[in-house]
């Protein structure tokens, strides 16, 4: 933590364990232990000029992104998930920055287009692996998304030249650590579902993290797919 950071501040900010690192102005940062999450914003093609925009941030965790795209002028930012302390964490991020980004302690089940609006903005990172129902969470986020969905996805990826599994919908399981059940959708198989729930074109921006998947004979490996997803052809960010 910079020492120039009022000790009032410091003491509050050191009440919590951090994730994210979440810019306090002039340098200054929280001490968070993720230090991926910059790194990523360049993969991500966020748009620079987002002035009179609203975005939601899914699993937001600190609120990395939804701050940012206030930063790029957002003019609303509503960051949904589901942790602890994260109220307390955002109204002080707030105090602090000056930060108008509302936090919504809910999952993205809860979404509802009549009570929480509409975006042309949302944001999912690293989410999809964490869900227990994820073709009704790309449901949802089509009906709270009037313009472009920036996401990050598990997929998987048939390590040898499989023509059949690199072309058609395909979908395999893994366990985690803990022993859920993790969905792992390949390319074609999450470009269905997108299209499927309303989607109407994907710009396929990037694939990072490969490892291999446990259990198949190292025949698998799972990759993060970013992606966008636009409601309608003509109108995306």
């Amino acid at each position: 933590m910079n020492k120039s950071l009022p000790a009032d501040f410091s003491a509050r900010i050191a009440q919590f364990d951090w994730y994210q690192q979440i810019p306090l102005g002039n340098g200054q940062l929280t001490p968070g232990e993720d230090n991926f999450t910059e790194s990523k914003l360049p993969m991500l093609q966020l748009p620079e000029g987002l002035s009179g925009r609203s975005v939601l941030d899914i699993g937001c965790s600190e609120g990395f992104f939804g701050r940012e795209a206030e930063r790029r002028g957002a003019a609303r930012v509503l960051g949904i998930d589901k942790a602890d302390h994260l109220v307390e964490k955002n109204a002080l991020l707030s105090e602090i920055t000056g930060s108008q980004m509302i936090y919504a302690d809910k999952t993205v089940y809860d979404l509802d287009p009549a009570h929480d609006g509409i975006f042309d903005l949302v944001i999912f990172l690293s989410v999809f692996q964490h869900l227990d129902h994820p073709f009704r969470a790309i449901d949802v986020i089509s009906k709270v998304t009037s313009m472009t969905a920036i996401m990050e996805i598990p997929v998987v990826v048939a390590k040898e030249n499989d023509a059949e599994f690199q072309s058609e919908p395909y979908s395999i399981m893994r366990r985690s650590k803990k022993g859920r059940r993790i969905f792992l959708p390949n390319e074609p198989m999450f470009f269905e579902m997108l299209s499927d729930a309303g989607f109407t074109a994907v710009d396929r921006i990037t694939r990072h993290r490969a490892r291999e998947v446990p259990g198949y004979g190292a025949r698998f490996r799972q990759e993060r797919l970013i992606l966008h997803a636009h409601k309608h052809e003509t109108s995306r960010l």
